[in-house]
């Protein structure tokens, strides 16, 4: 999914019709049609149908539309920060992150940047796993680090593997499923997502389906960490954590893993940048300082194994 397809999207709803949209863009007709048939092929739903006074949305497009303008507003409220600060004095990095990658890279990376380039400004971004690479894409971020997802690879991107993460499942404490050791008993859990609803680049989206199980439905989507770990920890929830993070909060007694057997699918998280533009020194100089930080981090196995967290299983459970 590109950003110009979501605001092409919105241009079509606002005209009424995919020839005003065509005639407000500059774009013809077929080119037109041919980017709303590829979005609504790459999200898997119709969003609008046609009548006889012009377009309609479906119920899904209806849904899609209210965030699709909140997204467009942010890309373009984005843009707009990107080429203010590019205007002001000294040069400007934009790394766009999801929230594993900053637990991984931040604030070492800032840190060890700012000590090499002193006369250099850094703008990080953490955003959801779906989000990073649109702002890759229309050159927002400089580089992105967040999870490798299944579809093939965007011929405007390079990508390059930094880690393998092994995520947990983690709860409160004294919750009543602390005990389970399969996904099997957790199909009907309240999963707490951190992800754009109807994701199918999930972790636990994509460990069902490797076993041939229906994913769980999240009862909540929620963009924060921060705001999503504390509403785990009060609540009746489960979510996947990385180790790092999960293992804090298990000092803290706030939350617990939920040890599975047969752990979900590894998680794949690597750098992206435009593969049409030259890096500059400071990119490449980041570049360079994120492979240090993941080869520091990959010396060990903590980040791959699946041993427990807590000091025994048997604590875990209620």
């Amino acid at each position: 999914m590109r950003f110009a397809q979501i605001e092409q999207f919105i241009a079509i709803v606002e005209a009424g019709s995919i020839r005003g949209a065509a005639r407000l863009l500059g774009l013809s007709q077929p080119a037109l049609t041919r980017s709303l048939q590829q979005l609504e092929q790459d999200l898997g739903v119709q969003l609008l149908q046609r009548t006889l006074r012009g377009i309609a949305l479906t119920a899904a497009g209806a849904s899609f539309l209210a965030r699709a303008r909140v997204v467009d507003a942010e890309m373009r409220k984005a843009a707009d920060e990107a080429r203010r600060t590019v205007a002001a004095a000294g040069s400007l990095l934009s790394i766009a992150l999801s929230p594993v990658a900053a637990t991984l890279l931040l604030p070492e990376l800032v840190l060890e940047l700012r000590a090499r380039h002193p006369d250099s400004r850094f703008r990080i971004m953490e955003m959801a796993p779906s989000a990073v690479l649109p702002l890759v894409r229309d050159e927002v971020a400089d580089i992105g680090v967040t999870q490798r997802t299944r579809a093939g690879l965007d011929a405007g991107l390079r990508f390059k593997s930094l880690f393998e993460i092994q995520m947990r499942v983690a709860a409160r404490p004294d919750h009543p499923l602390c005990a389970c050791r399969d996904l099997i008993d957790l199909a009907d859990a309240a999963w707490l997502a951190m992800t754009v609803p109807e994701s199918t680049e999930d972790i636990v989206s994509l460990s069902y389906a490797q076993r041939g199980l229906p994913a769980p439905v999240p009862t909540v989507h929620c963009g924060s960490y921060s705001v999503s770990l504390d509403m785990v920890a009060a609540g009746d929830f489960v979510t996947v954590l990385p180790p790092n993070l999960l293992r804090n909060w298990i000092e803290a007694g706030r939350l617990a893993e939920i040890a599975l057997d047969r752990p979900l699918l590894p998680l794949l998280v690597g750098s992206y940048m435009r593969a049409d533009t030259p890096p500059t020194a400071l990119s490449y100089s980041a570049t360079q300082t994120i492979a240090a930080i993941a080869r520091r981090h990959n010396r060990s196995d903590w980040l791959r194994n699946n041993r427990p967290l807590t000091m025994g299983r048997a604590s875990t459970s209620s």
